[in-house]
């Protein structure tokens, strides 16, 4: 498969793909804004949502609420570096796209982080790097992470016109190692969704750990999947209350 980053035109397979303005240096820079923002998740001076509490730990949808709330307060104030609004635009949470097939459009990723300029024939909306986020821990393991998470990006429910698109993962301690959690999942996977996960987690060309899929026409048939782990306090042990008095 190709390192490069492209955008294939969205209905018209015979097209050759566009090479994208996304490069591995702007995605480090997403990976590394993403790592300062968990740096703060529990700091940060919230004012759209709620203040951080700890139980917002276990809750997948306030940790991308508060991430995309600290990324867009960045770039909103960012006068030096790459990611900054002059290169990025707003992070959009959730925002709504089309699958590959125009069955949905409805399919709503975590995060999208965009650039500013695109290349000639690379399409504003649809050409993204598209983030999706999954809690990781003893409760699941790997299998909300890939068959409600990685999978619709191997099905072609998300970035069906990029070959490339980003998983988020809030781990805990004792599950904070992509590469061994993943192949353990994949080794023992039963269902067809997991199954057609499957790939060996290997090292991409901008360093960052990445699986290879084949997709199904008309989404772009060659995807790598990267897959970024932050970690999250170990659960509390729930406090025993003595034994009452007889």
């Amino acid at each position: 498969m190709t390192q490069e980053f492209c955008f294939f035109h969205p209905r018209d397979q015979k097209r050759s793909p566009v090479s994208s303005t996304w490069s591995s240096t702007s995605i480090n820079e997403v990976v590394a804004a993403i790592q300062d923002a968990w740096a703060q998740i529990d700091t940060f001076d919230y004012w759209k949502s709620a203040k951080f509490q700890t139980g917002h730990y276990d809750d997948e949808d306030e940790l991308t609420t508060k991430i995309a709330e600290i990324l867009n307060e960045r770039l909103d104030n960012a006068t030096t570096g790459i990611f900054r609004k002059e290169i990025f635009q707003t992070i959009v949470r959730d925002g709504k796209q089309s699958t590959a097939t125009l069955s949905s459009t409805e399919q709503m990723p975590d995060l999208s982080f965009r650039l500013t300029r695109t290349a000639p024939g690379e399409d504003r909306e649809e050409s993204a790097l598209f983030v999706e986020a999954k809690l990781i821990d003893a409760s699941s393991g790997c299998r909300e992470y890939v068959v409600n998470g990685l999978h619709r990006f191997v099905a072609g429910l998300y970035a069906p016109q990029m070959n490339f698109g980003m998983m988020l993962g809030y781990c805990t301690p004792g599950f904070n190692d992509p590469t061994e959690q993943l192949k353990g999942y994949f080794s023992a996977a039963t269902s067809e969704a997991a199954k057609r996960c499957a790939a060996p987690v290997t090292i991409d060309a901008g360093g960052l750990l990445a699986t290879e899929h084949t997709r199904a026409a008309p989404a772009a048939r060659a995807f790598r999947a990267l897959h970024v782990w932050v970690e999250r306090p170990a659960p509390k042990a729930p406090i025993e209350e003595p034994p009452s008095a007889t």
